[in-house]
């Protein structure tokens, strides 16, 4: 009996799992999850060509009226403004960190002795080199093996022969 009940639970479990995976697939293909295009689509547009693709593509499903329209488009263009203000403050505050991290670097060159200079220089360049050549060759979106992990799997091939 006790076996019974455990299967059954066990396959009412797995049952769920698949449930809880298909509906993940749904929500994609109903474009709730937006890539960077869409992103980038709308912030070349001004506030009032927002709202106003917004608001005919709304029209198109849910048929306005004309008053409803107009409040409708005066409601979308409200929040394309209020968006774009948003991504000016986000935009300067990014500026603002980057300006702010760049004085900071710069002043901790400056507690360092010449040589340390050009040896954090020569660091940082390998750092670069070996950034742009990680991931070149590989194919959807494989990570490459890194070194301990590749030592440690060396290591047993060859105290197993």
């Amino acid at each position: 009996m006790k076996k019974i009940l455990s299967f059954a639970v066990l396959f009412a479990g797995l049952g769920f799992l698949a449930s809880a995976q298909d509906s993940t697939s749904i929500q994609k293909r109903d474009g709730k999850h937006r890539n960077r295009a869409a992103q980038t689509h709308f912030e070349k547009k001004s506030p009032e060509e927002i709202a106003k693709i917004r608001t005919e593509r709304l029209d198109k499903e849910l048929k306005f009226s004309d008053a409803q329209r107009k409040e409708v488009y005066a409601y979308n263009l409200d929040q394309a403004n209020k968006f774009k203000e948003r991504a000016e403050i986000q935009k300067k505050g990014r500026e603002a960190l980057r300006n702010q991290m760049k004085a900071d670097r710069e002043r901790f060159k400056n507690l360092l002795t010449p040589e340390q200079q050009k040896i954090l220089a020569e660091k940082s360049e390998k750092r670069m080199q070996n950034k742009e050549h990680k991931f070149k060759g590989k194919k959807n979106g494989e990570r490459p093996i890194r070194k301990h992990l590749k030592d440690k799997s060396t290591d047993t091939e060859n105290s197993n022969s």
